[in-house]
C-alpha cells in the first residue's frame, strides 16, 4: 500500500452501544456489518472517515445471530499535503478522492476503530470480539 503525507487530526467515538445478551464463553461464531463513509471538507482541506461496525454472535445450537454491540468512529485527516489527490467539482456532491488515498484512510480508520473497540469494550461482550483484518478495498462505502 502506498504511503501518503497525511496527518490525523482527530479520532473519536461518535456512538457506542454494547449489549450483553449471552453468557460469556471462550469462543463464539459471529459476523459483523461494516460500512465506511468518506467526506471531504474542501475549505479546510480535510477528509473525514466515519466507520460503522455492528457485531453479531451466534447462540449455541442455533443459527440465530444476536447483536452484541455497535460502534461508530470518526477520523479526521488533514489532507493539505495530498490535496492534488482530491477532485472537487462544481456541486458539493461532486467530490472524488483518489482510490489509493481513500483506501489508505479507510485502513487507518478501521484499524483505529479496532483499537478503540477493544479499549472501550473491555467490560462488555463486544469488547471480547476481535475484529478481523480486512483489505480496505473490500470495505463497503456509504455515499455521502
Amino acid at each position: 500500500m502506498p504511503r501518503f503525507n497525511i496527518n490525523i487530526e482527530t479520532l473519536d467515538i461518535r456512538e457506542y452501544k454494547a449489549y450483553n445478551p449471552l453468557e460469556e464463553k471462550n469462543t463464539y461464531n459471529g459476523e459483523m456489518k461494516l460500512l465506511a463513509s468518506v467526506r471531504v471538507n474542501a475549505k479546510e482541506k480535510k477528509i473525514a472517515v466515519v466507520m460503522k461496525v455492528e457485531v453479531y454472535v451466534q447462540n449455541s445450537g442455533s443459527s440465530h445471530m444476536t447483536p452484541v454491540g455497535y460502534i461508530e468512529t470518526v477520523s479526521v485527516f488533514s489532507a493539505v499535503n495530498e490535496w492534488k489527490k482530491v477532485r472537487i467539482g462544481k456541486k458539493p456532491s461532486d467530490v472524488e478522492v483518489d482510490k489509493e488515498l481513500e483506501d489508505f484512510l479507510v485502513d487507518i480508520s478501521y484499524n483505529s476503530t479496532r483499537g478503540l473497540l477493544s479499549e472501550k469494550g473491555r467490560n462488555d461482550l463486544i469488547g471480547k470480539v476481535i475484529l478481523p483484518l480486512i483489505d480496505p478495498a473490500d470495505v463497503k462505502r456509504e455515499k455521502a
